[in-house]
């Protein structure tokens, strides 16, 4: 469990124009289990380069297109540099907030560093924007298994 002083703030509850959001310049947003399941992973990446502004989302019950405009903003009002996300691997929810976050430098803000990480059996891989992308397009990952 965390204590009040590193346990991440909810997204969809913080300003978008959050003094710690603007100090920091850069935002990591987990997925809400995140900080109770891998709490490791979510300390340690909280305090890599310098450290993060951490949110936690979860889109089992907020549906993601409240969260995109949500982080569109947040980008824009406090000025990021960087957005990082740290999920859960396997989630159908979870990957929704690594493709939003591709919508949102691709259509509003192509300058902003986009980086994208998954936890699977304890173990943080990182996700490159390409395959964020690839994994949108079924017919694609078909041709690709077909190949094998």
């Amino acid at each position: 469990m965390c204590s009040e002083s590193n346990c991440p703030g909810n997204l969809m509850r913080t300003n978008v124009g959050d003094k710690k959001l603007r100090e920091k310049g850069k935002l990591l947003i987990i997925g809400s289990c995140m900080h109770e399941r891998f709490p490791e992973s979510v300390s340690e990446f909280s305090e890599k380069n310098g450290g993060y502004a951490v949110l936690h989302v979860c889109l089992e019950e907020m549906h993601v297109n409240q969260v995109g405009f949500k982080i569109a903003s947040m980008v824009r009002y406090a000025q990021l540099s960087s957005v990082t996300v740290l999920t859960v691997d396997g989630s159908p929810h979870c990957v929704q907030l690594h493709y939003v976050i591709e919508d949102i430098r691709k259509h509003f803000t192509s300058e902003i560093n986009t980086h994208h990480y998954v936890v699977e059996k304890g173990t943080v891989s990182e996700i490159s924007p390409e395959a964020v992308k690839r994994s949108r397009h079924l017919s694609k990952i078909q041709k690709m298994i077909d190949r094998e």
